[in-house]
């Protein structure tokens, strides 16, 4: 008997500091989807819940419990108005009556503020010698005299310049071939996604999309 109360704290000791090679088991515990929702399954709040001081008649009725944000008074729904609301008489008036002045006057009562943006004003300050001496200038050399140089030279806009005096024919060709071959040095998923957007852009002015 002594020898026995001897050997079990023993064997205690060796199996909490020999590590073992028994390979572990899974031992269900308290935190499984049907007990974690049972745990959460809190109460409603009291505003929740019918008056139990009234009689019955009056407890089973509407709770009211408003939201954080209430609606304005002003745009409650016609259908939600009492009877003898003074604003119902208004509402049934204005539609009977749509051209009535005081309909008018709420509609133009408080209008929105005027915006304040840098206005754009016309300058036509070109004459025929200047828009021969831009056509010079942009046959000459098309790429010194760009669009942007031309308009800022002649203090005109740069849709102005490309209606008087449009880039050469030569200029043209080879903006396409440097184009060309900008395009030739894409892969494959680039490419692909320039076509997107032309079919996109396309379709837009289509109006499809």
């Amino acid at each position: 008997m002594e020898f026995t109360s001897l050997l079990r704290p023993a064997v205690r000791a060796v199996r909490t500091t020999t590590p073992s090679n028994l390979p572990l088991i899974a031992v269900r515990g308290h935190k499984t989807t049907s007990r974690t929702k049972r745990a959460l399954k809190i109460a409603p709040h009291d505003s929740f819940q019918p008056d139990k001081t009234a009689a019955f008649p009056a407890a089973d009725s509407i709770i009211y419990n408003p939201p954080a944000s209430e609606a304005s008074p002003f745009h409650t729904p016609f259908l939600f108005l009492p009877p003898n609301d003074p604003r119902r008489a208004a509402l049934l008036k204005a539609r009977n009556n749509p051209g009535a002045p005081s309909v008018a006057a709420a509609s133009n009562a408080t209008l929105p503020p005027e915006m304040r943006y840098l206005r754009r004003n016309p300058n036509y300050n070109m004459t025929a010698q200047n828009v021969k001496e831009m056509r010079r200038l942009r046959n000459e050399d098309p790429i010194q005299w760009s669009v942007s140089a031309l308009a800022k030279k002649f203090e005109c806009s740069p849709v102005f310049v490309k209606m008087a005096a449009p880039a050469p024919k030569e200029h043209l060709e080879w903006l396409k071939s440097k184009w060309e071959r900008k395009q030739a040095r894409w892969g494959p998923i680039k490419s692909q996604a320039y076509e997107d957007r032309v079919r996109r852009r396309e379709m837009t002015l289509r109006g499809e999309i």
